[in-house]
């Protein structure tokens, strides 16, 4: 895999509309935001895109809009997971057509299906991604499929896989897939454990509050590599700060109505069933939106 999918990426929100439509306008704003963070890249289309409550045809929507807008400026990966082995096959596909750097799959859901057919999933839709490499998604809490080490292990090294997206809170296997794989691009994917999925291991780092405040996860990469661990667990806690209060929020709406407040989304709605923001909340991330704005001007001019 190449060098360039290392980094600390965010994984993008997909904007919509009152009328629950696609919000195009809003979604080029956004990735013009967030490549003036400075990120190295953007992971397009995955949880945190909502993919999971879009059709296809949106899926690739999106997938089109952000190349056109970031191809060649940032680094771009397509989340084109499914259910289905052919939906996530004609995914990939488009993922291809757009000139995207790689693909990626979170491991199918909802039926139980054997690691054998896992496997033969992660083949075919790689097979079909016209030679991208694939990030493995690994999301037990949200996918239901909880991956041992060694299935781990196979899935990382399958013909054509180059990376793994661990959104896992279990540092202890970061370290253990670290020291088996030490040439693989493993990506942190709990934002509240960044600084710590690095030194278990983690290369970089794929998360959804990247989109309100990336500069601060840039600076605890940077300050780990230069070994300013204190640094590092300053920052760390400052995004917790922030993590605390979208938790009870709700993450995805949260942040995308700190992005309205920014003046980068035209409406702060999720797709339903996601409900919008209790009212009770709306001035905390207000006043969260100012400090941000303030902070991304001076860090990021």
């Amino acid at each position: 895999m190449s060098t360039n999918l290392r980094g600390v990426m965010a994984a993008l929100l997909t904007p919509f509309d009152a009328k629950q439509n696609l919000d195009v306008e809003s979604l080029r704003q956004l990735v013009r935001f967030n490549i003036n963070q400075g990120l190295d890249g953007l992971y397009v289309g995955g949880s945190t895109g909502e993919a999971f409550v879009q059709s296809r045809a949106e899926r690739e929507q999106v997938l089109e809009i952000v190349a056109e807008e970031a191809r060649g400026k940032i680094t771009l990966i397509a989340h084109v997971g499914a259910v289905s082995t052919m939906e996530s096959q004609q995914l990939a596909q488009a993922a291809s057509r757009y000139g995207y750097d790689a693909i990626s799959a979170v491991t199918p859901f909802y039926y139980p299906f054997s690691f054998d057919e896992h496997c033969a999933h992660y083949r075919a839709v790689t097979d079909a991604a016209d030679g991208l490499p694939m990030v493995v998604y690994n999301i037990p809490a949200l996918s239901g499929v909880k991956l041992t080490l060694e299935q781990v292990d196979t899935l990382v090294t399958l013909p054509g896989v180059g990376a793994l997206k661990q959104t896992s809170g279990d540092l202890y296997q970061m370290e253990q897939i670290r020291r088996a794989h030490p040439d693989l691009v493993l990506y942190n994917g709990y934002d509240e454990i960044f600084a710590a999925g690095l030194l278990a291991g983690a290369n970089g780092g794929i998360g959804s509050t990247y989109n309100i405040m990336g500069w601060r996860y840039l600076g605890i990469a940077k300050a780990l590599q230069e070994g300013d661990v204190k640094t590092a667990q300053a920052l760390q806690s400052e995004c917790n700060r922030v993590i605390d209060l979208l938790v009870n929020v709700g993450v995805f709406r949260g942040l995308k109505t700190v992005l309205h407040y920014m003046d980068v989304l035209s409406v702060p709605l999720c797709r339903k069933p996601f409900a919008p923001v209790d009212e009770q909340y709306l001035p905390a991330l207000k006043a969260l939106a100012e400090k941000l704005q303030q902070e991304k001007e001076q860090r990021c001019p």
